[in-house]
């Protein structure tokens, strides 16, 4: 049976990736650093190229600025399955900085993003093929016309027979109970919850992911998956009353940033070829794990297939 297709629907932006930084420097000074990178990123194109990368029938719904930057994120997303719109002024950015422990920090800029709402994501999505297509979400909480109306696009995309799945990602400095609620909401009306351990801590109150999922998974459809993305300690997914875990591959990280968006292709693209929820959870951490081992980010195919995480 041919594997379904995938769009991923959300931000797409320019990164600045910069490190490793373990304090930052005295203001007025400069600082040199052995890593450094200038790629299209953004939660929902990091995802999409790295379906590329898989061989996935995939596209990219977002929009790009009509300048520099825009032209690298159109001419990276040039497919029969890609809509990236232009719109009039500059692209959004994001600056990465490496931390030396594999965390990451992010500084942001909306620009084009800013104003990214629910008819614009309909109107680019008019016409694409969408029952019984795998539909990801990524990257509302970077969209702040969006959030308003994320439900609303959720429950567009259900009614023309697409499956979803949502990545949030983190709001503007931290959690509200106003983004509580948007997101309860969101999580409520998806097939698929893909969130990392401390984007589950923040939503459910608990400390760890065990405690997560236990009040997250109610919050979900009766026949939904949840999964959390627990980094070095890999993956926890939670379906039809069951929960399974998948083992991190060993792995060098040199550059985690994208690292949650990677997982989510691994598991799109295990959904989209029908393999249940411990393979998928296994393909996705063998995915991020080759893709934060690499510097600088490449297309090139990936080694990791399904077959050989199977094997």
């Amino acid at each position: 049976m041919a594997a379904r297709p995938i769009l991923v629907v959300g931000n797409a932006n320019q990164d600045v990736i910069i490190g490793h930084l373990d304090q930052w420097p005295e203001r007025g000074t400069e600082s040199f650093f052995a890593h450094g990178d200038l790629r299209v990123g953004g939660s929902a194109a990091n995802t999409a190229l790295v379906l590329q990368r898989l061989g996935a029938r995939s596209g990219l719904v977002s929009a790009r600025g009509d300048d520099f930057a825009g032209e690298a994120i159109g001419r990276a997303f040039d497919g029969p399955l890609d809509r990236v719109a232009m719109r009039a002024g500059a692209t959004g950015f994001t600056i990465g900085l490496l931390h030396p422990d594999s965390e990451r920090t992010f500084l942001s800029s909306l620009g084009h993003l800013g104003d990214l709402d629910a008819d614009f994501f309909c109107t680019e999505l008019d016409g694409l093929p969408l029952d019984g297509t795998l539909v990801m979400l990524s990257g509302g909480f970077a969209m702040p016309a969006l959030m308003k109306g994320h439900r609303a696009l959720q429950d567009w995309l259900r009614a023309r027979g697409a499956e979803i799945a949502i990545d949030p990602g983190w709001p503007d400095g931290d959690w509200t109970p106003d983004e509580r609620t948007l997101a309860r909401d969101w999580i409520a009306g998806c097939d698929h919850l893909l969130v990392n351990d401390k984007e589950a801590a923040a939503l459910a109150g608990t400390d760890d992911a065990e405690s997560a999922t236990a009040t997250l998974a109610p919050w979900l459809d009766a026949e939904a998956t949840l999964v959390i993305k627990r980094g070095a300690k890999g993956a926890t997914g939670h379906s039809n009353g069951r929960t399974l875990h998948a083992s991190a591959v060993p792995a060098q990280p040199v550059d985690t940033v994208g690292a949650g968006d990677s997982f989510n292709a691994g598991y799109l693209d295990a959904l989209a070829r029908g393999m249940p929820l411990h393979e998928r959870l296994k393909h996705a951490v063998a995915v991020a794990g080759e893709v934060i081992a690499e510097f600088p980010r490449t297309s090139s195919p990936l080694g990791t297939t399904p077959e050989s995480v199977l094997a």
